[in-house]
């Protein structure tokens, strides 16, 4: 069985937190990023990567930013105040 790196595992959790909040299930979002179901379980559990097409496919599908499935929801004083000024 392939380790699991721990960036994997972290970009997994947000996957799968972006994927359930958004109400779609492993096959529907395979589909939309011409994947196979597998290889979305496989990402939520950390066992594979993601590239770049397909983390820019996944992100559209989710409506999600890059940074949210890489880092997390972040968001710092800067972008904070940044938003409030130009909203």
């Amino acid at each position: 069985m392939r380790e699991k790196k721990e960036i994997n595992i972290k970009i997994g959790e947000h996957v799968k937190k972006a994927r359930e909040r958004t109400g779609i299930t492993q096959e529907q979002l395979s589909e939309k990023i011409d994947v196979s179901p597998q290889y979305i379980s496989d990402l939520e559990r950390g066992v594979v990567g993601i590239s770049v097409e397909k983390l820019k496919n996944l992100c559209v599908v989710l409506g999600v930013s890059s940074d949210e499935i890489l880092f997390g929801n972040i968001q710092t004083k800067n972008s904070a105040a940044f938003f409030e000024k130009i909203s």
